[in-house]
């Protein structure tokens, strides 16, 4: 099958078809290991990890390791369904506002990776640079990098949710607080996957870069509104436990791979821009503020 030659309506059915292969697959190793493992939460990652693997091998199949970027918004929304239904919990008010965000959440990035889809015909420019770097160990990068990394970071953001899922009893503040904090995560993201789009479609010159709307405020606010949505789930589990615990380290480790790693890639692949220079010392890297003109 000549994948290149897919239309991206045929590439849609072919993700559909790879995911939900994936997610049985997935299901029906968490259900023939559940006589060995009694905990939950590693039964629940263990099948994760296979789902991964089969992610991971449908990318070597259409050798476009992009198929594993819905990954990231598809599972969580329906591990969390999983758990629901695994513990045949009544759905509170916490567990309900718990879904709300997820779920709006989920279908704005997964909206907005499908309507930046170009096809199997390339790849996000930075496994690129990924397979470029690491040419003969591609194969363990690829599935290291790409695929088992952002598997691990975002599954422990969700034992916060597991976690909400099982002890949420009643509203707190805390419970609300974490709520406001994802809606305002999809909120912003969707703004500014909006102003992009539109800034990419009206540019006359390729490498001029964005100073309007919500970028003008923040040289990443996609970023923020992605750490937003895990330091939400976690204000939400702490409204739970009511205490500071371990957890914490969750969306620490959410927070450190944007900080260490997809913000410094992102802009040194925008560090030779001209435009770039200027406007790093004008915007704040993340947090929105527009920095002060020194003299």
């Amino acid at each position: 099958m000549n994948y290149l030659k897919m239309s991206k309506n045929q590439t849609g059915i072919f993700f559909i078809v790879a995911y939900l292969i994936a997610i049985a697959i997935g299901v029906l190793v968490f259900f023939s290991l559940k006589p060995l493992l009694s905990d939950v939460i590693l039964l629940t990652f263990v099948a994760n990890l296979f789902a991964t693997v089969v992610i991971f091998g449908f990318s070597l199949i259409t050798k476009n390791a992009s198929m594993y970027d819905p990954y990231w918004s598809v599972i969580p929304p329906v591990i969390i369904v999983g758990w629901i239904l695994y513990y045949s919990v009544q759905i509170n008010a916490v567990i309900w506002l718990l879904l709300v965000g997820i779920i709006l959440w989920a279908i704005r990035l997964t909206y907005n990776w499908w309507k930046n889809w170009p096809g199997f015909k390339e790849q996000d420019w930075r496994y690129d640079l990924i397979q470029e770097r690491t040419r003969g160990y591609y194969l363990l990068s690829n599935f290291g990098a790409i695929h088992l990394i952002p598997t691990l970071v975002v599954y422990i953001q969700l034992i916060n949710a597991h976690d909400v899922v099982f002890l949420s009893e009643s509203l707190s503040v805390l419970s609300i607080v974490g709520f406001a904090l994802m809606i305002f995560a999809s909120t912003i993201q969707f703004i500014a996957d909006k102003q992009m789009f539109d800034f990419r479609q009206n540019r006359v010159d390729k490498n001029e870069c964005i100073n309007q709307g919500v970028w003008r405020y923040s040289r990443h606010p996609n970023y923020l509104g992605e750490l937003s949505l895990w330091v939400g789930v976690y204000l939400m589990y702490l409204g739970v436990v009511g205490s500071i615990d371990f957890n914490i380290i969750y969306p620490i480790a959410m927070i450190s791979l944007f900080m260490f790693v997809s913000i410094p890639m992102m802009e040194m692949k925008l560090a030779n821009r001209e435009c770039f220079k200027e406007y790093k010392k004008q915007v704040s890297m993340l947090f929105p503020y527009r920095k002060r003109k020194r003299n």
